[in-house]
């Protein structure tokens, strides 16, 4: 039952608790992590299982950050203007430059957070800012992967998956704008051989010769008369 006095025991615990990460990993190294974490690192983590390995994890293609950059430096721009404007007009480029700043970050981690996992049993993909989402398959569901990579992203060695199983509607579907698309779809036909137990046939042993009986004429025996002349 919730009471104000463990609320405030609660809290106490948490303050505590921060207190002694500071303590062990210093305020400015905490403050990154945390930082950080907002990029997509927490969300996968989150949603690995014990045991569980990743194999390939992989984030948007540079090339999606081309917009939020140009809005970035739009911004910059804005703020080196606005002092040499009059006092009346100062707040419409202070403003445009708020708005463009907050669009480039707000942009960015949308692209940062998307991330599309291949891990040693499925494959998941998490993404949102505001919103999260997840969405994952099985390996063995997988029946086919399709590459697409378009001339304007050749490139950059980005591209597209399609990954296709026996469902009409699944989550994990279409995976936009992700590098080395090949390499990934390798790892996941991989993963899917070694799941299904089709790995690669054994090597074949060289084929034994067949054993004489032993009264064959060839084999060795008591030196003869016969044996002397050559003849057999």
């Amino acid at each position: 039952m919730w009471t104000p006095r463990r609320a405030v025991d609660g809290l106490t615990d948490g303050f505590v608790r921060w207190l002694d990460r500071v303590a062990e990993d210093g305020l400015i190294r905490l403050f990154w992590r945390n930082f950080t974490s907002w990029f997509g690192h927490r969300l996968v983590k989150r949603k690995l299982v014990a045991g569980e390995e990743i194999v390939a994890e992989c984030k948007h293609s540079a090339i999606l950050y081309a917009l939020p950059a140009l809005a970035a430096l739009g911004g910059i721009l804005l703020l080196v203007v606005a002092p040499f404007m009059q006092a009346r007009t100062a707040w419409l480029p202070l403003a445009g430059a708020a708005g463009l700043l907050g669009y480039a970050l707000i942009k960015s981690l949308y692209i940062a957070r998307d991330r599309f996992v291949v891990t040693d049993s499925r494959v998941f993909r998490v993404w949102g800012l505001f919103s999260l989402n997840e969405a994952e398959m099985e390996i063995v569901r997988l029946l086919d992967i399709t590459v697409v990579r378009p001339w304007w992203l050749r490139p950059f060695r980005s591209g597209h998956l399609v990954l296709e199983n026996a469902a009409q509607e699944q989550g994990v579907r279409d995976i936009h704008y992700i590098p080395r698309p090949n390499d990934v779809a390798r790892v996941i036909h991989a993963l899917r051989r070694e799941a299904t137990g089709a790995s690669a046939p054994a090597a074949e042993e060289p084929a034994k010769k067949n054993a004489r009986r032993p009264d064959h004429p060839r084999n060795p025996g008591p030196v003869t008369a016969r044996r002397r002349q050559g003849v057999y």
